[in-house]
C-alpha cells in the first residue's frame, strides 16, 4: 500500500458525513471515501439531539434509530461500494456500552454500575455476550467498551459507565464483559479509555490528573490487564492529560506503558477528534497538522477518530514527507488495522451477523437483563423491616422518575445524551407499569409525579401530592438524576436539586412511610432524607426492564441482593474518598463518615457468618506457597436469598508506599435457602499480597515486603491491626509473609 492508502486505512469517520437527512445514503462521498480508502466508521443516526431527521421521510419507529435489517442493509452498501472502489472493507464501530443501544429492538441492560453491583460475572459475561451479538446482527463488528476507569469522584458524569471504584472488582468485571463480546465469531471490544481518565480532581469531566506511578499500575492498570488477558483486540485513549502530558501525545502512556508493559498490540484508536484537541482543547500543538505531528511521532496511535472530515491523511501525509523514517510507523498501524479486519472476517463476510438477526431483542435475551437489573438494585435502609410491602397495602408512587423509562436507562440510550420518558421504549417497563402488575390492585395504587427531575412543582402539585400521601400507608418516591453523558452531565454541586428534598419532607410531614427510591447514575448527597425516610432503595440505572425489578423488590417477589460498587458519600468535604483510601486519610475527627460504605446492600433474609479459617498463618510470599481462607455463611432467617462474601487485606505497614486500609481481594455470590448454610473459600496467592514496583517502561514486576497481613470478611468489618485483638472479632485473621520460610 501506498503512503497515502495507510494514512486512509488510519482514517475513522462519522455516519453523519455521509448520510442525507432522510437517512439515505450519500453514495458519492462514499465513492471518494473509498479511493481514499479511509478505513472506518463509526456511529449511529440518533447521535446527537440534532441529528433530527426528515420525519417526512421515515417511519414514526424509525426516529428512534435503525433496526438491525435497516443496519444492515446500510452497511452492505457501503461495503459494497468499497469492495468495488478499494477492495478493502471498511471497519464499523459503535458505542454498544449497555446493550445495542442504538440498534432499535434490541435489549437494553443496566448502565455498567448496575452490572458491578450484581457483584455477578456470569451475568456481566452474558450482558457482554447479547451485545456483542446483537451489535454484529445490525452487521457492526466494534464495540466500543467495555468503560474500564475505576470510579474516584461522583461528580464525575461518566461514573455509572464504570465498573466501580475497587480495581479488583472492575477487573473481574473486565474479564467477563470482554470475553463476552468478543465470545461471537466477529466481534472486537475496546477497551477504555487509556488511562486515569476517571481521576479527575475537580469531578468535570475532561479534567487532567495527576497520578503517581505507584497509583497508575496498582490501581488503574489491573483492569485493563485483565482485558488484555481476556483477549481484548482493541483499546480507545482519553481525552485528558496525565502529569501535564496529553494521553494523544503521550509517549510515557501509549508506548511505554500500554505497548511495552502491558504487551498489547492490537489497535488503539482516538476519542473524538483527540488529535485536533492538542490544538483545540489542550493547547499544546500549534495547529492541526502540529497536532497530527505529536501524535505520530510520540505515540503508536493507529486510528484517528477525525470525525468530520479527511484532512488527517492530507495532514499526516505532509508530516510523513517532512519525516521520512515515519513511514515504518504509519505501516504498523495500517498492518494491526487490516490485521483485525482479517481476525473479524471481514476480508470474506464484510457484513457480519446474519444469522443473528432473529435473535434480537427476544425474550430470553430481555429476562437476562431483567435478572441483571433484580440483583444490581441495592437495598440501602429498611428500618423496622417496612420492605417488602404487603400487596393489600394502600401505595402512593411520585417522583420524576416513577413513570419515565428514559430516566432508568440514563445517557447511551438511544442517543447520546440518552432520551427522557417512554415513547422509545415500547417493550420498556416503567415503576408505575411494573408496580402495577406485580400489585395486581389497581384500586390500592395511585400515582401523581408532582415533581420534576430539576426539582421544580408548584404548590398546587405539593398539595395534592400530601393529600395522595395522607391517604395511604406508604408512599414511594422516585427521586434523582435524568439521563446524561460526558462533559454535559458535569455538576459543580453533587447535592440533588434542592426542590427533591423540599418534596420529600413535605410528603414525610404527612405521617405516611417514605420509601426513597434513587435513580441515577452517580450518588448525589441525601443530607436528611436517610433520617426521613423508613427505607432507602438505590436502582441505579436499571435498564428498560428496571421498573419490574423494582417493583417485584418493593413488593418481595424478589430478595434485593445488590451491593454498592462504590462509597455513598455524606458531605461534599469528603466525596472523592473511595473505601480503599490510603490510613493517612483522615477527616477532622477521625474516620471520615460516609452514608453508606463499598460493599453496603440489605437482603430481607439475615446471613450469619462464622468459622472462618485460616489454612497458615506464614507464607514465604513466593508463587504458589498460597494461603485458603474459608467462611461459613447460613441464612438464619427470611426467604431464600443470595449473599455476596467479600474478602477484603489490609497491610498494616509497607515501606514501598503508605498502604490502603483495605482492599477487596476475593469474592463469591452464593444463593442460600431458609436454614442452608455453605462455606465458602478463597485462595489468596503471590498477586494478593504484592503489589507492581513503581517503575514505568520496565514491565510489571511485583514486590513483595515481609509483613504481616490481615484478613476481615465482610465490607462493614475494620479489623484492628493489633493481633492480640484480632481474636474478639470472629471475622478477622492474620497471617505473615516471610521470605525466609522454606
Amino acid at each position: 500500500m501506498s503512503v497515502d492508502e495507510m494514512l486512509g486505512q488510519m482514517t475513522q469517520l462519522d455516519l453523519s458525513t455521509i448520510l442525507y437527512p432522510n437517512r439515505t445514503l450519500n453514495v458519492d462521498l462514499v465513492r471518494q471515501h473509498a479511493r481514499l480508502k479511509v478505513g472506518s466508521y463509526l456511529n449511529a443516526p440518533t447521535f446527537t439531539e440534532s441529528d433530527t431527521p426528515d420525519t417526512n421521510s421515515i417511519t414514526p419507529d424509525a426516529i428512534h434509530g435503525f433496526s438491525a435489517p435497516e443496519w444492515r442493509a446500510l452497511i452492505q452498501e457501503i461495503q459494497q461500494i468499497y469492495m468495488e472502489e478499494a477492495g478493502i472493507p471498511v471497519l464499523y464501530g459503535i458505542d454498544s456500552v449497555h446493550g445495542a443501544i442504538y440498534v432499535r429492538g434490541a435489549t437494553i441492560f443496566g448502565q455498567q454500575i448496575n452490572a458491578a453491583a450484581t457483584f455477578n460475572p456470569d451475568l456481566v459475561y452474558a450482558m457482554g455476550r447479547i451485545t456483542g451479538r446483537d451489535t454484529e446482527a445490525a452487521g457492526i463488528p466494534w464495540v466500543f467498551g467495555p468503560i474500564l476507569e475505576i470510579a474516584q469522584n461522583p461528580l464525575w458524569s461518566r461514573t455509572f459507565e464504570t465498573f466501580g471504584e475497587d480495581p479488583y472488582l472492575v477487573s473481574v468485571m473486565a474479564d467477563a464483559i470482554v470475553r463476552g463480546l468478543q465470545s461471537n465469531n466477529q466481534t472486537a471490544a475496546c477497551m477504555k479509555h487509556l488511562i486515569g481518565y476517571s481521576k479527575t480532581p475537580t469531578g468535570h469531566d475532561r479534567d487532567g490528573v495527576t497520578i503517581s506511578d505507584f497509583d497508575l499500575l496498582n490501581y488503574f492498570a489491573p483492569p485493563f490487564l485483565a482485558a488484555i488477558k481476556a483477549g481484548a483486540k482493541t483499546a480507545m485513549e482519553s481525552y485528558i492529560s496525565v502529569n501535564g502530558v496529553p494521553v494523544i501525545g503521550n509517549t510515557k502512556i501509549l508506548q511505554s506503558l500500554v505497548r511495552n508493559d502491558m504487551q498489547f498490540d492490537g489497535v488503539i484508536v482516538s476519542d473524538w477528534a483527540e488529535i485536533f484537541n492538542l490544538h483545540e482543547w489542550h493547547h499544546v500543538a500549534k495547529s492541526h497538522e502540529d497536532a497530527v505531528r505529536i501524535t505520530l511521532t510520540k505515540t503508536p496511535l493507529d486510528l484517528s477518530m477525525v470525525p468530520y472530515n479527511t484532512s488527517f491523511i492530507s495532514m499526516a501525509k505532509n508530516v510523513v514527507q517532512q519525516i521520512p523514517e515515519l513511514q515504518s510507523r504509519i505501516k504498523t498501524s495500517a498492518r494491526r488495522l487490516l490485521q483485525l479486519k482479517s481476525e473479524l472476517g471481514l476480508l470474506d463476510r464484510p457484513v457480519p451477523g446474519e444469522s443473528s438477526v432473529e435473535l434480537v431483542g427476544s425474550n430470553g435475551d430481555r429476562e437476562i437483563a431483567l435478572s441483571l437489573a433484580r440483583e444490581s438494585i441495592v437495598l440501602l435502609e429498611n428500618k423496622n423491616k417496612v420492605l417488602p410491602l404487603p400487596k393489600s397495602s394502600r401505595v402512593f408512587l411520585t417522583g420524576p422518575s416513577a413513570d419515565n423509562i428514559g430516566n432508568l436507562c440514563g445517557g447511551w440510550t438511544v442517543k447520546w445524551q440518552g432520551v427522557s420518558g417512554n415513547e422509545a421504549f415500547p417493550r420498556g417497563i416503567s415503576i408505575k407499569k411494573g408496580m402495577e402488575s406485580v400489585q395486581g390492585n389497581p384500586s390500592q395504587l395511585s400515582y401523581f409525579n408532582g415533581l420534576s427531575v430539576n426539582g421544580s412543582y408548584s404548590p398546587g402539585d405539593l398539595a395534592k401530592a400530601q393529600d395522595m400521601a395522607q391517604a395511604a400507608e406508604y408512599t414511594i418516591i422516585a427521586l434523582g438524576e435524568g439521563p446524561y453523558a460526558e462533559k454535559p452531565g458535569d455538576l459543580d454541586d453533587l447535592d440533588l436539586p434542592p426542590g427533591q428534598g423540599e418534596y420529600v419532607r413535605a410528603i414525610a410531614s404527612t405521617g405516611t412511610k417514605v420509601i426513597v427510591l434513587l435513580v441515577g447514575g452517580r450518588p448525589r448527597l441525601l443530607r436528611d432524607l436517610p433520617k426521613l425516610a423508613d427505607a432507602v432503595l438505590y436502582a441505579l440505572l436499571p435498564g428498560e426492564v428496571g421498573g419490574q425489578a423494582v417493583a417485584e423488590i418493593i413488593f418481595g417477589d424478589v430478595n434485593p441482593s445488590g451491593r454498592l460498587p462504590i462509597t455513598y458519600p455524606k458531605d461534599p468535604a469528603n466525596i472523592a474518598i473511595p473505601y480503599n483510601h490510603r490510613v493517612t486519610t483522615r477527616c477532622a475527627s477521625g474516620p471520615c463518615e460516609m452514608q453508606w460504605e463499598f460493599g453496603r446492600g440489605l437482603s430481607y433474609s439475615r446471613f450469619e457468618y462464622s468459622d472462618l479459617a485460616i489454612s497458615k498463618s506464614i507464607t514465604s510470599g513466593r508463587q504458589n506457597d498460597d494461603i485458603t481462607v474459608s467462611v461459613k455463611v447460613q441464612n438464619v432467617e427470611g426467604p431464600e436469598g443470595k449473599e455476596t462474601v467479600m474478602l477484603f487485606l489490609t497491610q498494616p505497614y509497607r515501606e514501598i508506599s503508605v498502604p490502603e486500609v483495605k482492599q477487596l481481594k476475593k469474592f463469591a455470590k452464593i444463593s442460600l435457602k431458609p436454614g442452608e448454610a455453605k462455606v465458602v473459600s478463597f485462595t489468596l496467592s503471590h498477586e494478593d499480597w504484592s503489589v507492581y514496583d513503581p517503575q514505568i517502561g520496565q514491565g510489571f514486576n511485583r514486590v513483595v515486603e515481609d509483613s504481616d497481613f490481615v484478613v476481615s470478611i465482610k465490607p462493614e468489618m475494620n479489623c484492628l491491626y493489633d493481633s492480640s485483638r484480632l481474636g474478639t472479632n470472629g471475622l478477622c485473621a492474620t497471617f505473615r509473609v516471610q521470605s525466609n520460610v522454606v
